[in-house]
């Protein structure tokens, strides 16, 4: 029989996400096995310049903040939940699997950012998508404030192959469509101008892996491990299922016969995958089966029997190795020890090895009930077993054979362990060396060999991460003044066991912290849209702020990513009071056109309350229905799910200001600074000390390998770079008509 699996590189990169997850916090090395993300915000094409190059990669908020990686180490997942009902006039008609424009916590957000080019002069980014391989056309496209499907690709149309093009520097998400399910591959390279001197860069080539609903896997068998030579009666019988590759089924059951001869029937002895029975009858049978989400078998073990030796009270030697660890590094010294049950006795024990590809055979250096030799990269998989024999040359008994993973590209994790699927059943007998013997099962690995420290201290990551210090301040009674580009207007984050809430920006410099007291957000005149439908918030007219970026207009957003290393992940960030000479109405839009409420209770109109229940990053469609000065009146509450507590932060309070900008209003458009540092994390988000090189090396100088916020530039340069960031971030989306009369 058979079962569906997924591959086993997959297995084990979700548990390392799992963990990753938990964290909020993780630093990359290259990749040995790529990362699966399946859910959060992903800049696919993320292009910057470095040294005079343009650089081409992936960075993510999934398993940190801003961690970077090359494309090939990573696999874009789009779930079967993606799978969608698509109406006439929009691309993919009429199902497909849809990843949409505003982000689902659930799926991948995939989009792209130029936005690292803004200080090089080279400005004007094209992004070429040369090829998509897979069972089906991907298209890709936007939507206009009022739900109408539009083109990002140059020369227009959905459908990939194509080009995007960014003439300034921006970041930007689409609608994304796969009308099949399997593996897509997009090859793409990027392509940087200069408009003020017509010099080009070029990157190199990336291929892009997305792997799209559940599509068919792989047959794996199913086993039954465990198993003594014999059994005197009433002795335990400790069996385990183990299936010879990953799968996501896990209904197993057990079943006995009392001979080949009887019928099979249901055990009660099972324990998911464990068996725990009772030695009774010589001939006994025992085989597990693993059922389907629709109860019928996907796959069966075959029978193996129960020898039971009534010897009149003499127990039969049991010989198992122990001293194991799940993982080792080259160098390491693998120390294993043959044990009896019961214990003592007299014989000769003799340790035979079987390397990758050969044969048994008698091992090198064993001294009598122990056996050690140095780990290699050459020897990952290596086979070792251990026999006792008496002193007429009959064999007692024998181990089962266990096998040495040697993991030359990565930490293992403290514990000496390399978690890894369950352990394959042992080598059939007839094997040289094994002339008829049914093993057990090796004893549960102890601590890492001697000579290794039992639990190593837990790798150490460079980071780069927001600095607890805020944007430089505005003198008193001036404020910096944000009238394009990517902000983040309520930023929350946990510092030092407080709830932080500040306000952050892409415009004077990247991911710079303010207080908000220090900003005006100028709504400018462009804004104002006539025609809005009767069924969206803000009808007939207003000062609207697109759900997707207008590179002349703000872009308000929040983000709670920052509570992602801490407990308190849960937050509502809780706006308490407008005071304006309108009202101002917040939501998003459906994939399809229409609006969809943000608030918790539903509605459109603030003040209200928004509820990121995990760590997120949202941007939404924002209305004034009159021009003049709002103060909305905000603060955050985030409360951790497993306890139940809350922090809140203070109260804060942020200006709009809508149409003309206020006559007496004293302001500075720049001078804020990027503060962003390097700092040491382990893998599950705790503070650690870096070595010298990494310190050396920085975050930023990773060569995109790991994790990155914010500009590639050191500080210094970030002040020259001010004037092409004004500029703004952001592609025109759609057309805007003005009010009648207004210049």
């Amino acid at each position: 029989m058979t079962i569906r699996k997924r591959s086993r590189w997959r297995a084990a990169v979700a548990g390392l996400l799992t963990a990753a997850l938990a964290a909020g916090v993780a630093g990359t090395a290259h990749a040995a096995e790529p990362l699966v993300l399946d859910h959060g915000h992903i800049d696919a094409f993320h292009v910057s310049v470095s040294g005079g190059e343009l650089q081409l990669d992936l960075t993510e908020d999934v398993t940190g903040r801003g961690v970077r990686h090359e494309p090939e180490d990573v696999v874009l997942k789009v779930k079967e939940q993606a799978w969608d009902d698509i109406p006439a006039g929009f691309p993919g008609t009429p199902a497909a699997y849809v990843l949409p424009l505003t982000q689902d916590p659930d799926l991948i957000w995939p989009g792209w950012e130029t936005n690292a080019t803004a200080a090089s002069g080279y400005t004007d980014v094209t992004l070429d998508i040369t090829d998509v391989e897979g069972p089906g056309t991907v298209s890709l496209h936007t939507l206009s404030v009022f739900g109408e499907p539009q083109s990002l690709l140059v020369g227009g149309g959905y459908e990939l192959p194509a080009q995007i093009r960014e003439a300034r520097p921006t970041h930007t998400h689409a609608q994304w469509v796969f009308p099949e399910a399997g593996d897509y591959f997009l090859t793409v390279h990027a392509r940087a101008t200069d408009p003020a001197t017509g010099a080009v860069l070029t990157s190199g080539e990336e291929t892009y892996h997305f792997e799209v609903g559940d599509a068919p896997a792989e047959p794996v068998g199913l086993s039954v491990s465990g198993l003594a030579d014999s059994y005197r009666p009433g002795d335990p019988v400790e069996l385990t299922a183990v299936p010879d590759g990953a799968t996501d089924l896990d209904d197993y059951r057990w079943y006995t016969r009392a001979s080949a001869a009887d019928p099979w029937t249901e055990s009660g002895d099972g324990d998911g995958a464990a068996y725990h029975g009772t030695a009774r009858t010589d001939g006994e049978q025992v085989k597990a089966a693993l059922l389907d989400g629709g109860g019928e078998v996907a796959a069966e073990s075959e029978p193996v029997t129960v020898h039971v030796v009534d010897d009149g009270g003499e127990q039969p030697v049991r010989l198992t190795v122990g001293g194991l660890a799940q993982s080792y590094r080259p160098g390491d010294t693998v120390e294993l020890t043959a044990a009896q049950d019961p214990p003592g006795g007299d014989g000769a024990y003799r340790w035979s090895v079987r390397d990758p590809g050969g044969d048994w055979e008698t091992a090198d250096g064993a001294d009598g009930a122990s056996y050690s030799f140095e780990a290699t990269e050459a020897l990952d998989g290596r086979r070792v077993k251990a026999a006792l024999y008496d002193a007429s040359g009959e064999r007692i008994a024998e181990s089962a054979a266990v096998t040495v993973r040697v993991r030359a590209d990565e930490e293992p994790p403290p514990g000496g362990g390399d978690p890894q699927t369950p352990t394959p059943p042992t080598d059939p007998p007839g094997t040289p060396d094994d002339p008829g013997a049914t093993p057990t099962p090796p004893a549960t690995a102890p601590p890492g060999p001697a000579g290794q420290d039992p639990d190593p201290a837990p790798a150490c990551y460079p980071v780069e991460e927001p600095s607890e210090e805020p944007g430089t301040s505005a003198p008193a009674g001036e404020r910096v003044v944000l009238d394009h580009g990517h902000v983040d207007a309520f930023t929350v984050g946990v510092d030092g066991g407080e709830l932080d809430l500040r306000l952050t920006e892409d415009v004077t410099g990247s991911h710079v912290a303010h207080e908000p007291e220090d900003v005006l957000l100028h709504v400018k005149e462009d804004a104002f849209t006539e025609g809005i439908p009767a069924s969206y918030p803000g009808a007939p007219s207003g000062w609207l702020l697109p759900l997707t970026q207008d590179s002349d207009l703000l872009w308000p957003g929040w983000d709670t990513n920052g509570t992602a290393g801490s407990d308190y992940t849960d937050v509502t960030i809780e706006i308490t009071g407008v005071n304006g000479p309108g009202d101002v109405y917040l939501y998003s839009t459906t994939s399809f056109g229409g609006a969809a409420p943000l608030l918790e209770g539903g509605g459109y109109q603030l003040p209200g309350s928004l509820r990121e229940e995990t760590p997120a990053h949202t941007h939404a469609q924002w209305t004034f229905t009159e021009e003049g000065a709002y103060t909305l009146t905000v603060r955050a509450v985030a409360t951790d799910p497993a306890s139940g507590r809350s922090l809140t932060s203070r109260t804060a309070e942020y200006t709009f200001a809508v149409g003309e900008l206020p006559d007496d209003a004293t302001v500075r458009t720049a001078g804020a600074q990027a503060q962003t540092s390097t700092v040491g994390r382990t893998a599950d988000g705790e503070p650690c000390d870096l070595s010298d090189d990494q310190l050396a090396g920085g975050a930023a100088g990773g060569g995109g390998s790991l994790a990155s916020t914010g500009s590639d530039l050191p500080p210094l340069a970030l002040a020259a770079a001010l004037a092409l960031l004004v500029t703004g971030t952001g592609g025109v989306l759609y057309a805007r008509r003005r009010r009648a009369g207004r210049a």
